[in-house]
């Protein structure tokens, strides 16, 4: 069987949901039936999403580093457990020495292959500016809807001063009103394209008919290296992402 690779610490603990997710969606009676995975949980990989503003340096070389230490380790495949680092692909991909599963790709061909008419994408700043979602989903012909600027903020805030500020107590009030002005706007379910988002959904109990592109990646990345995967629903109604 090969071996995974994941490019991490953007952040920590969505490095590990990506990785738990992995082992829950394989099936294996044994430690010995699971993938073998390598992380490089780098913190040192600047901000994405200041990256793509215009204020803060690019990730680019910290993630070549990361991708570098992987494969001399023996990955055979790359994941990266960030969606806004994907805008970065075309820069980094001449420099990878083993392939990389693109996970926004895999989400949007996911929900073309559901039926999905209308999702809408909670992500950061970065992602948003980037339009790496815009992209792919009007690729594979399914509508997205995205929250207006003033929104966008109230977004980008859980993300960052809830859950990687590691806050139990955020107000999620303003997000819900986000989420109730996107479902207006024609939204059937949401995209999580940030994965610090299925954390903050477990985190402050906010219950949405919800993606998970983590989920969709960590999926593609056990097809890819050759090991039996169980069913576990990438969309879920309920809080606990982590089976879904």
């Amino acid at each position: 069987m090969k071996t995974i690779g994941i490019i991490g610490g953007m952040g920590p603990l969505a490095t590990v949901d990506l990785m738990q997710k992995i082992i829950l969606s394989t099936r294996a009676a044994t430690d010995q039936e699971h993938i073998h995975i390598l992380v490089d949980n780098n913190t040192a990989i600047p901000d994405r999403s200041a990256a793509i503003c215009g204020q803060g340096p690019s990730p680019v070389p910290q993630l070549i580093e990361s991708a570098d230490r992987l494969v001399t380790q023996g990955a055979d495949v790359l994941l990266m457990g960030c969606n806004t680092a994907h805008y970065f692909l075309p820069e980094l991909a001449p420099h990878l020495k083993r392939p990389l599963l693109n996970m926004i790709e895999a989400t949007a061909r996911w929900c073309r292959a559901q039926g999905i008419g209308c999702a809408g994408l909670l992500a950061t700043f970065g992602t948003y500016q980037s339009g790496i979602y815009q992209q792919a989903f009007k690729k594979f012909g399914v509508r997205l809807v995205l929250p207006r600027k003033a929104e966008q903020k109230i977004v980008q805030s859980l993300i960052y001063e809830g859950v990687k500020a590691g806050r139990t107590d955020y107000d999620v009030e303003p997000f819900r009103m986000v989420t109730g002005t996107m479902k207006a706007q024609g939204a059937e379910v949401f995209v999580l394209g940030c994965t610090e988002l299925p954390l903050a959904l477990r985190m402050y109990q906010i219950q949405e008919s919800c993606i998970d592109a983590t989920q969709i990646l960590a999926e593609a990345a056990i097809e890819y290296v050759g090991a039996s995967r169980q069913v576990v629903p990438a969309l879920s109604q309920t809080t606990d992402l982590m089976t879904g």
